[in-house]
């Protein structure tokens, strides 16, 4: 019998995964019927799941295994290329019935609007906390108001509060509706210049709050994360994302996790390592 690393994320073996024990289920969702400029986001999931068999599981940090605190890897959900609406809602029954059981969610994309499907799942009192490059708060994109550019401001239009930290790339539109409509937008540059004052408005937006955290890989500098789809310059450090991550962890109830928009380039892997660690410290953070 030949050894092998067993396929799920961080490479448990079947003695260290099960269901019921689970404090976290993967959930990959290799979707990206939306995505413009680099497609691709569908083959996400895999690759990340992939790097992370070779994350190790001891935790310098926190000085133990995370991993023990359970998780467990869904197979990849079937998706409808083409039509997000009933993929939305595939996603926010999956994510309603992983809730039912007392579990938390931790979805791998796929394109960022598999997020709107996922949040939909939660109480309105939940407080979605967004990494990423963009506003994402367009009313339609290419004539198509379920596009990943638009996600963010279905969620709003939904009754849900969002928090979005990172922020380098908007339209004018979404300029005008994020003033209009009072949303927490923390920009890069503000980060760069004020960021200790920075992370206290959030973590003072968040504490005691049940929060559901998304992140689109581009809210990292490309440096240190190529594979996206639409690539930003100045972006956050692996280590500035981390510190507000875990402050947040810390300041409030994690609820649900999504990790999105990975768009694999062949022969280099950066991201979907860099990926797979941040969401290894996401489990190790939570309370």
């Amino acid at each position: 019998m030949y050894p092998f690393i067993p396929w799920n994320f961080l490479g448990l073996d079947s003695s260290e995964t099960s269901y019921k024990k689970a404090k976290f289920v993967i959930v990959p969702i290799p979707y990206d019927s939306t995505q413009s400029y680099r497609t691709g986001s569908r083959n996400g999931p895999h690759q990340i799941i992939d790097a992370s068999r070779y994350v190790e599981l001891f935790d310098i940090e926190s000085q133990n295994e995370p991993y023990k605190k359970g998780i467990f890897t869904l197979e990849e959900m079937e998706t409808i290329k083409g039509n997000p609406a009933k993929t939305l809602e595939r996603v926010r029954t999956s994510i309603k019935s992983l809730l039912n059981d007392g579990k938390i969610p931790v979805l791998i994309g796929g394109e960022h609007t598999i997020t709107f499907g996922a949040v939909q799942a939660f109480p309105k009192d939940v407080v979605v906390v967004v990494f990423d490059a963009h506003a994402d708060l367009r009313e339609s994109y290419e004539e198509d108001r379920l596009s990943h550019a638009c996600v963010m401001r279905r969620i709003i239009e939904s009754g849900r509060d969002v928090i979005a930290i990172g922020v380098r790339s908007m339209s004018q539109e979404e300029y005008n509706f994020a003033k209009e409509n009072t949303v927490s937008i923390f920009f890069r540059e503000t980060l760069k210049k004020e960021f200790r004052q920075s992370l206290t408005d959030v973590l003072s937006r968040i504490k005691g709050k049940n929060v559901y955290l998304s992140l689109d890989v581009d809210v990292f500098d490309p440096s240190e994360a190529p594979a996206v789809s639409t690539p930003e310059p100045d972006g956050l450090s692996f280590g500035e994302v981390k510190e507000i991550i875990r402050e947040i962890c810390y300041s409030a109830k994690i609820v649900g996790v999504d990790f999105v928009e990975v768009t694999p380039i062949p022969g280099n892997n950066i991201t979907e390592f860099l990926s797979a660690r941040i969401l290894y410290k996401i489990i190790g953070y939570v309370r």
